[in-house]
């Protein structure tokens, strides 16, 4: 399958997972983060009046124990103000960072960690920052978070760094598609690249609060740092051929009923693996042999076909494809 088609199928994924947490739907937080949206390279170089970095906290994080307390400084509107921060751990979603436990509640669920305002209805908040895993990689979930805001409204996307990640990719949407007009809720998405995918930080906030919760996120998203989530970063044979066999089933609806039914040979197996590839036979109920090349560690995938008595030897294909996005957890 080609990335535009793997895209869409995240594309349809995230438009379920930017409700997030609770009940907030995500037609309530619509636009995304404007230029008044502080940016992370700010926090990193905002300077106390001794002349100190203020976020000197920030690269210690990863050694601080889950829901540990200290405190630190932050600069909001040009001014010093000490905050209290607890630390996080989530290995379910691969990361730690601190968070301003004044000002945000923690929400924990199926989806993400989300932080609250402590202001704001819990059940339909304005004002958040959520953050997740998800196993595509970081430049297909890039493309599918540029669609989705895209669509609606006008995007402002560039390379930001952080702290305890290095760089990654935020997209601002501020501006109400076509109308050069500001909307009232606030959005910024990173896309942190990560060994097993990437991490997505979705960060809500009303205009008016731009330069209190939006800074305020700046600040304990530089503080965050990879967690491994305990997934392997190979993949075994068995999720390799598990995986090429929901990848031609997603490919081809019809294909399931057949191999039920059992009236035409269908079947899957591991032809060739080692400690770099793993070679996947799918033997058709058309009687074409397709076979996928499959990079162990990132899953990249190519594809050839050879069909009996038609083709000389398997053909290579235009077909190309990220395994890890088929894998079946669990």
């Amino acid at each position: 399958m080609k990335k535009t088609v793997l895209t869409s199928l995240i594309i349809a994924a995230l438009l379920l997972s930017f409700a997030g947490c609770g009940k907030a739907p995500a037609a309530q937080n619509p636009a995304g983060a404007a230029e008044a949206a502080a940016p992370a390279a700010e926090a990193q170089t905002a300077q106390s009046g001794t002349g100190e970095t203020v976020t000197d906290e920030a690269p210690e994080a990863s050694g601080r124990a889950d829901g540990e307390r200290f405190e630190t400084v932050i600069m909001l509107e040009g001014m010093e103000e000490t905050v209290r921060y607890e630390h996080v751990k989530s290995a379910a979603f691969g990361f730690e960072m601190d968070y301003d436990y004044e000002n945000f509640v923690r929400q924990s669920c199926a989806t993400g960690e989300r932080f609250v305002s402590v202001w704001d209805d819990q059940t339909q908040p304005e004002n958040y920052l959520e953050v997740s895993y998800d196993t595509a990689d970081a430049n297909l979930m890039a493309d599918a978070t540029a669609a989705i805001l895209s669509a609606e409204y006008d995007i402002v996307s560039e390379t930001r760094t952080l702290s305890g990640v290095g760089e990654c990719l935020c997209f601002e949407a501020s501006v109400i598609k076509g109308t050069n007009r500001m909307a009232d809720q606030l959005q910024a998405v990173y896309i942190i690249p990560a060994p097993d995918g990437c991490r997505i930080a979705r960060a809500h906030f009303s205009a008016e609060a731009a330069e209190g919760s939006g800074r305020r996120f700046a600040y304990m998203l530089d503080t965050l740092t990879l967690l491994d989530r305990g997934v392997s970063c190979s993949l075994t044979d068995e999720q390799a051929l598990g995986a090429v066999r929901q990848y031609c089933l997603d490919s081809n609806p019809a294909l399931e009923s057949i191999v039920n039914a059992g009236e035409y040979p269908v079947s899957w197996e591991i032809i060739a693996s080692d400690e770099k590839e793993i070679v996947v036979l799918f033997r058709s109920y058309t009687g074409s042999e397709t076979r996928y090349y499959i990079d162990r560690a990132t899953g990249e995938t190519t594809v050839t076909e050879f069909v009996p008595g038609i083709t000389a030897q398997e053909q290579s294909t235009d077909e190309t494809l990220n395994l890890w996005e088929y894998v079946i957890e669990g």
